[in-house]
């Protein structure tokens, strides 16, 4: 409706405005004029989405999650974090937040900053005067903290999508109420002995692709699956059947389901023979606690088993029959 545009463009232009002037006096020296009038900010909301970049859409492919989610990648693949790491700390100015003080615009941006993402999810928008009210009982060490958190972890996630070193990342610990702040870079994952000399992370998998031949049949049976483990534990899918006969699944489960356990379903012969999908629906449909039939868990794993296109990642223990070493 009117009503809705003219109050969402004027949350826009004092967002522009009040936003504009506390970022200019971040780096302006104290005392020098940063006040934008509000036509100066309808200007630049104008000339923002007249840019080429800010419109362009690809008028013979549709917007989808998948375009965005390459956006959202490209966007993270171009931030200089090397150079923001390597560059010389600028001295900015800090702004002690004052609520009652309408001359500063601290209030009137965080009135515009809220109305906006409050009409984004149908919420009704705020004045001033709501807004003093709500800051006054907010505790600013815990809103602080959570910045502080956020930013570092979106910190770490730009490393990740750009696959820096391990060393680039780091681990923080943080105290703002003594100050205390301390970074250090995070150890390697710990390194579990496996069989026949291997060593293995918490990272490590094991990729097994079911045929379509097994496909067409309803999925892999648990029997061809165990076997398949043990041929890729044994030394990368060996077909030496006096190593296999040595290495047996003692354990299969899926988060807090178990799904096999070779002192139970050793000789089970209708187990082995079902699909992985049938034990995994019937897992989750148990009302075993033993294997994890509970209704937290349930909400916790959400989701219906289908062999099409389906990935799950199961916990395989792997073990020497002679020896009893588990891997």
């Amino acid at each position: 409706t009117d009503t809705e545009a003219r109050v969402l463009n004027q949350n826009l232009i004092s967002f522009v405005q009040n936003g504009a002037r506390l970022r200019a006096e971040m780096y302006l020296p104290i005392g020098q004029s940063t006040i934008f009038t509000s036509e100066e900010a309808k200007d630049a909301l104008v000339a923002s989405f007249l840019q080429p970049d800010a419109t362009a859409v690809c008028e013979d492919e549709p917007e989808t999650a998948s375009s965005k989610h390459k956006q959202v990648l490209n966007s993270l693949l171009r931030v200089p974090v090397t150079e923001l790491r390597s560059s010389p700390a600028e001295k900015l100015s800090m702004a002690d937040f004052e609520k009652d003080d309408e001359s500063n615009g601290h209030v009137a941006f965080i009135t515009a900053a809220s109305n906006l993402r409050a009409l984004s999810y149908g919420i009704p928008p705020v004045d001033a005067m709501e807004t003093r009210r709500v800051a006054g009982k907010i505790i600013p060490a815990m809103i602080s903290t959570t910045a502080f958190v956020s930013a570092l972890s979106c910190l770490e996630l730009v490393k990740l999508v750009q696959k820096s070193p391990l060393a680039a990342h780091r681990n923080a610990f943080i105290n703002l109420a003594l100050p205390f702040f301390a970074f250090t870079a995070p150890l390697p994952a710990e390194i579990t002995p496996g069989l026949n000399g291997k060593e293995y992370t918490l990272w490590d998998q094991l990729s097994i692709a079911e045929s379509k031949k097994a496909a067409d049949k309803g999925g892999l049976t648990v029997k061809a699956l165990l076997k398949r483990i043990c041929k890729l534990a044994a030394s990368g899918g060996t077909e030496d059947e006096a190593s296999l006969d040595n290495i047996q699944v003692a354990s299969l489960s899926l988060g807090p389901y178990l799904l096999y356990a070779n002192f139970l379903h050793e000789d089970d012969r209708t187990l082995l023979k079902s699909t992985i999908w049938d034990t995994i629906q019937e897992a989750l449909d148990s009302d075993d606690e033993d294997i994890g039939g509970r209704e937290e868990d349930k909400e916790t794993v959400g989701f219906a088993v289908s062999s099409q296109d389906a990935v799950f990642d199961l916990t395989a223990v792997v073990e020497e029959v002679e020896t009893g070493e588990e891997a």
